[in-house]
């Protein structure tokens, strides 16, 4: 049996898609062979971040693309197996090309996997069912796994009855097998560790929940032992956390942490992370002697009121510490920030704004990336129509201070946050001109880009 393993754009492209390394492990601890083709580094190489034009919103589609696709897919061709990893909604356009391409020239089975098979776009001129059962219903793939792969990928290869759920307990988990990927040809190379799934927090604007409710972990020493297994098999010293949070159980992290530290090795690691209280000097200092290069944080906005809304939950006392104890230790941080936000009025907006000027004062500074705020599918304000009103992707409301928020005024907001970063000079979102091409192009289609 030859199992082919492919990553559809569009993700980071500067580091191994983790999902097929993730997966290669797994089918080796069941005697099954395979091998990883990073489709999506390699397109990303080929073509550039202009790409997103196409495979995130189907705009601007070249014909050198499909040409590119038919080419590269000939390496898989005589697999008997082809699974296909869809990080989101944004890989769906060009996993569709790619199966479409693929039709009638294997016999293979093809297999759709990851959060994309089932999530949609806010644009449902775009993407408007269930991703997985529509490419099924046209004949471009055979099978489709929700949910994590551990148990159900094996057992439908192998012929075995499974149901769609992932392993319960992240005990003993395979160790992602990197042999195929050759690092040389990436930008930064990584290693990316999965330490946990789901998240501890509920928030109002996120999907997590609906995919995986139960939050589950694995022991900290497990994960710090995989790191140090990874380095000396294959000298990478760069990994990077899968997890929506990577201390969501403080205990398990502290020992994590410890672990690390004893073995004084120079692993540098980042991960997403939530600020909260009861972390002390020890701790920051234990967690700078593991190697953290930088934390990836949910910040979303500078307000209390917001946050507490988002259910959040961490107030401005603990937000400003935990970035004095992280930029002051050199730690660097990633601001992940939210504008328009259904209840955020022009006070909360100008409170994200002083946060960002409040970081410039270290010698590490901050690197911010600013989103306007979406109603994703299975998340609480897309369900909660008190709050916004209109379609889903163009919504508007007004605020309690009687503001219309509408789609004009969040890419208003995106653009001043976006434009304070870069006076800053903080690091921002490399995507920025794309961004903004696509979001005027939306305006002008209905009717608000006289407001710009």
């Amino acid at each position: 049996m030859k199992v082919a393993l492919i990553s559809a754009p569009m993700q980071n492209a500067w580091h191994p898609a983790p999902s097929i390394t993730f997966l290669k492990g797994l089918l080796e601890s069941h005697d099954i062979d395979s091998t990883c083709f990073d489709m999506n580094h390699d397109f990303v190489k080929e073509f550039g971040l202009d790409v997103v034009e196409w495979t995130e919103h189907n705009r601007n589609y070249k014909e050198e693309y499909g040409e590119w696709i038919y080419e590269y897919s000939k390496k898989f061709l005589d697999y008997d197996w082809i699974g296909i990893s869809i990080f989101t909604f944004n890989s769906q356009i060009f996993t569709t090309k790619l199966c479409e391409i693929l039709k009638g020239r294997t016999n293979a089975k093809i297999v759709l996997g990851g959060a994309g098979v089932t999530s949609n776009h806010g644009d449902k001129t775009i993407i408007f069912d269930d991703y997985g059962q529509r490419m099924i219903s046209t004949g471009l793939a055979h099978h489709v796994i929700k949910g994590d792969a551990d148990v159900s990928f094996p057992a439908l290869l192998k012929g075995e009855q499974y149901q769609n759920l992932g392993k319960q307990n992240m005990n003993n988990m395979p160790i992602p097998n990197y042999d195929d990927i050759h690092f040389e040809s990436y930008e930064r190379p990584t290693i990316v560790v999965t330490g946990s799934r789901g998240c501890i927090r509920n928030c109002t604007f996120c999907d997590v929940h609906a995919s995986t409710p139960k939050y589950t972990y694995r022991p900290g020493e497990d994960v710090a032992n995989e790191m140090i297994y990874q380095y000396k098999r294959y000298n990478i010293d760069r990994f990077h956390f899968s997890d929506s949070l990577c201390n969501g159980s403080m205990k398990e992290f502290r020992i994590f942490c410890s672990t690390l530290a004893k073995a004084n090795l120079p692993i540098q690691w980042r991960g997403q992370f939530i600020f909260r209280p009861g972390m002390t000097d020890q701790d920051w200092d234990l967690v700078k002697a593991s190697g953290c290069a930088g934390l990836w944080v949910g910040i979303e906005s500078g307000s209390e009121r917001v946050r507490w809304h988002m259910k959040k939950k961490f107030n401005n006392d603990v937000l400003y510490e935990s970035v004095e104890a992280c930029l002051s230790r050199d730690i660097h941080l990633l601001y992940l920030m939210i504008v328009g936000y259904p209840t955020e009025t022009e006070w909360d907006f100008q409170e994200s704004l002083r946060l960002l000027r409040s970081s410039v004062g270290y010698r590490m500074k901050p690197e911010v990336r600013v989103n306007i705020a979406m109603l994703l599918p299975n998340t609480q304000i897309r369900d909660d129509h008190s709050l916004w009103h209109g379609e889903v992707d163009t919504w508007k409301t007004y605020t309690e201070d009687g503001e219309l928020l509408d789609y004009a005024e969040r890419f208003r907001r995106w653009q001043v946050m976006s434009d304070l970063v870069d006076e800053l000079n903080l690091e921002g979102d490399k995507r920025r001109r794309q961004i903004e091409e696509t979001i005027k192009k939306r305006l002008s289609e209905i009717g608000l880009d006289g407001k710009l």
